[in-house]
Parts: C-alpha cells; sequence; structure tokens
C-alpha cells in the first residue's frame, strides 16, 4: 500500500498530540527557570568605614580645608593596596588564624568614597567563611591606619569607625531566570514538536505495511 502522509495529515497529528508537546515546553521553561534562579555562588562581605580628614581649628576657611581634604581621597585610595599597608594586615590575620596570601588580600578589599564626605567605606569578600570576612576588614584598615600616613606624609590619622562584627551574605545569580525559562519553553516545545513527527511517521509507516 502506498504511503500517504500529507501536509494535512501532519498538521492534524501534530493538534492531536499538542498536549504533550504543551507539557514538555512547561517543563522545560519550568526546569531552566528554577535551575538558573538558584544562586552560583556564595560569599561574603563586611565593611567597616574610616574617616580622613585634617582638624578645621585655627583655619581661617574651614570649607576649603574640606574641600582639599575631599580632593585627597582619591589619593588616599591608590595607595590602598600598597605592601606597606597589605603585609601588616596579612601579619595580623595569621595571629588570628586566618591564612591569605597579599594578593588575595588585595583582590577581596574594595574601596569606596562616600559622596561628598571624608569617609572611606572599606569592604572585604571571603568566598567561603563569614568571620573571616570580618577579620580581613578589621586587620586592613588597622593597618591602614598605622601605616598609610606613613606613605603621604602631610596626610591626617584616619579615624576608624566601629569595627567588623558580623558579614553580609551576597549571592551571584549568573544568568536571567526569565530569559532561561523562555529558551527552556521554546527547547521544549521542539523536542514535542520532533518527536510528535517522528511518532506520526512510524505510525503511518506501520500502517502502510498493514
Amino acid at each position: 500500500m502506498e504511503n500517504q502522509f500529507t501536509i494535512t495529515d501532519l498538521i492534524k497529528h501534530l493538534l492531536r498530540n499538542a498536549w504533550w508537546i504543551i507539557v514538555l515546553a512547561i517543563i522545560g521553561g519550568a526546569s531552566m527557570y528554577f535551575i538558573n534562579k538558584q544562586p552560583t555562588a556564595i560569599s561574603y562581605s563586611a565593611k567597616r568605614s574610616m574617616y580622613i580628614g585634617n582638624k578645621n581649628n585655627n583655619v581661617k576657611d574651614p570649607n576649603s580645608r574640606v574641600m582639599a581634604d575631599s580632593w585627597m581621597m582619591k589619593t588616599y585610595e591608590s595607595i590602598a593596596k600598597d605592601d606597606k599597608i597589605i603585609k601588616p594586615a596579612i601579619s595580623q590575620l595569621k595571629k588570628e588564624h586566618v591564612k591569605i596570601k597579599a594578593g588575595e588580600l588585595k583582590s577581596s578589599i574594595s574601596l569606596d568614597n562616600q559622596q561628598n564626605t571624608l569617609l572611606l567605606d572599606v569592604q572585604s569578600v571571603n568566598a567561603s567563611n563569614p568571620k573571616n570576612a570580618a577579620k580581613m576588614v578589621n586587620a586592613y584598615t588597622e593597618s591602614f591606619e598605622k601605616n598609610a600616613p606613613l606613605l603621604i606624609s602631610d596626610m591626617p590619622k584616619p579615624e576608624l569607625m566601629s569595627k567588623a562584627t558580623n558579614a553580609h551574605t551576597d549571592a551571584i545569580v549568573a544568568s536571567s531566570p526569565k530569559k532561561a525559562a523562555l529558551f527552556g519553553l521554546v527547547a521544549g516545545a521542539i523536542i514535542g514538536i520532533i518527536l510528535s513527527l517522528f511518532t506520526g511517521i512510524y505510525k503511518n509507516m506501520k500502517s502502510s505495511e498493514n
């Protein structure tokens, strides 16, 4: 018997199997959404602030003094990862049983000058231990307080804010769950259509043989 499987037959077959094409699309979309919604990396960060400004005693124009100090903040940031600051912090951390290399501490520390202030926010990030993140930022800022003025002769001694006692948990999601869900939805639908086509062709071949 001649095998006849027209476009009309194909469309009818797809419509009859539309329910499980939809099911596969939903499963694909939902799976990709929940997989990509989960954080791909978790780290811990701790923060401590420093005030760096000259005293305004006996200054004719206090505003100009504050302005001059604010201009220096970028300079202070530029020396932040000098070895004369990093190495003493490493030594202190070893005493606190935190093993870390100089390069690792440098990459984990970031500084940010709060806009229109003489405050530097120092943040440390640790990939595995929240307590270590706090120890790192405390050791670093205490080293900065002592050693940064030795690098810049006219730099005022930084005033440290309260010690960091805990760390914030940071979760990083690598991609957009919504975009992943759309991809999974389309991929599931395509797989469903392909499977439906194969089953339709197979059934048609069987009926032709009979």
